[in-house]
């Protein structure tokens, strides 16, 4: 027998020869990580749309803010008394003054831009259907416009007045300026989902103060969190994702 060095004596028989899986074993070890994976993606895919929808939203609030202080800057204040009966003449000039020139190249829209030429898109956070008409109407105060990076805005300038009879019965409505207008912000335009708290958040625009606020930003964080929840409409969640800190926390219905 032939030792080199004071080492162990050479086996030929092991020389050549290495260790490995066999074929049931890496079957049992790809079985374990695709279990591994399936029960981590989804969460992580929920995180990272969670991220993705925040910076977006976050980024339509920077627009609209800007929008109004640029707006007032180069145009002057401007008010609409709540007493003023909306005229068409009157709202496409403030459209075309106040807000289309700081967008980015938008597309004004009049009806059935949405998917089969539905009027009422917007979902609730249950997905029961958001009585919402979207619709450019000058007549009644609402624009839909759409900007080169997908997204949408739907501005609502009024609010209907009704007059009764002695029975309780309306005879008329006139459609009246508000104070604020609504905007209805789809982050991703015509795509799915279209629900409220998920993809369309609500913001409120105040001309004569210069500032943009979230809808619902005077309610209390009850109400807040009641409208935010899969029971609610969704149409304060932009107040609750901004009163977190931007953040969805746990107890945002997702």
């Amino acid at each position: 027998m032939n030792y080199r060095g004071g080492g162990a004596p050479e086996n030929s028989s092991l020389r050549g020869k290495k260790a490995g899986f066999t074929l049931a074993e890496v079957l049992i070890t790809l079985g374990i990580l695709g279990v591994v994976i399936a029960m981590t993606l989804p969460t992580v895919v929920g995180k990272y749309k969670k991220q993705a929808t925040i910076s977006q939203l976050k980024k339509a609030y920077t627009v609209l803010s800007q929008m109004v202080l640029q707006a007032q800057e180069d145009n002057g204040g401007a008010y609409f008394s709540t007493s003023d009966t909306v005229n068409a003449d009157a709202t496409k000039k403030f459209f075309e003054q106040y807000w289309l020139p700081y967008f980015n190249n938008p597309t004004v829209s009049k009806s059935g831009v949405y998917p089969y030429g539905i009027n009422y898109p917007f979902k609730k956070i249950n997905k029961s259907v958001y009585n919402l008409a979207i619709v450019t109407s000058y007549y009644v105060g609402r624009i839909y416009f759409t900007t080169m990076d997908g997204t949408a805005y739907y501005i609502n300038m009024m609010w209907w007045e009704y007059e009764y009879d002695d029975d309780g019965n309306k005879i008329s409505e006139t459609a009246k300026y508000s104070s604020s207008q609504s905007v209805y912000v789809d982050l991703n335009g015509i795509k799915p989902p279209n629900i409220l708290g998920k993809d369309v958040f609500v913001f409120q625009v105040f001309f004569d103060k210069n500032i943009v606020r979230p809808y619902g930003y005077d309610k209390t964080q009850a109400e807040i969190n009641s409208s935010c929840s899969l029971s609610g409409t969704g149409t304060y969640c932009a107040a609750k994702i901004i009163n977190d800190g931007w953040e969805m926390k746990k107890d945002y219905p997702w």
